[in-house]
C-alpha cells in the first residue's frame, strides 16, 4: 500500500512538472506569436518603420502615410466617440441590475470594487495615452529619414 501512495505522488508531480512546461511553452509561443506593440502609437511606429523599409517609400509616400494614418485615426475615434454614450448606459444598467441581487451589506462593497476597476481602467487609459505621447513624437521624427 504505502509503495502504490509513493507511486502516485511521483506520477502527481511528473504530471504537475509536464502542466508547468506545457504552460510556459504555450505562453512563449503566444507572447512571440502576437503583436508586441504597446500601444497604439508604438504600433503606428512600427507600421510606418516596417512599410518604409519593405516598400521602399519615398519620404513623400511616408508624409503621405501619416495623414493617411492620421484621417482614419480621427475616422475611429468619431466613431468610438458615437457609440460611447450607448455602452455608458449599458454599463450603468449592469451596475444597477447586479445591485437589485445584492444585500444591503453586500452593496458598498460591489460599489468599491466598480470604483477600484474604474480606477484601473483609467490609470492604464491615461499610462497609454503619456506613452502615446512619447512614441507620437519619436515615431513624427523617424517618419522624416
Amino acid at each position: 500500500m504505502r509503495r502504490n501512495q509513493s507511486t502516485a505522488a511521483v506520477v502527481a508531480v511528473l504530471l504537475f512538472c509536464c502542466g508547468a512546461v506545457v504552460g510556459a511553452l504555450a505562453h512563449r509561443y503566444y507572447t512571440s506569436a502576437t503583436v508586441s506593440a504597446n500601444t497604439a502609437e508604438h504600433f503606428r511606429y512600427r507600421y510606418v518603420s516596417e512599410m518604409r523599409s519593405k516598400l521602399s517609400l519615398t519620404p513623400n509616400q511616408v508624409t503621405q502615410l501619416e495623414r493617411i494614418l492620421d484621417e482614419t485615426k480621427s475616422e475611429f475615434k468619431a466613431v468610438k466617440d458615437s457609440y460611447r454614450p450607448a455602452m455608458l448606459k449599458i454599463k450603468q444598467e449592469q451596475i444597477s441590475r447586479v445591485k437589485s441581487i445584492l444585500t444591503p451589506q453586500q452593496v458598498p462593497v460591489y460599489e468599491r470594487l466598480v470604483a477600484e476597476r474604474e480606477q484601473r481602467m483609467k490609470d492604464v487609459d491615461a499610462r497609454e495615452h503619456r506613452e502615446g505621447q512619447k512614441h507620437s513624437g519619436q515615431a513624427r521624427q523617424d517618419s522624416g529619414r
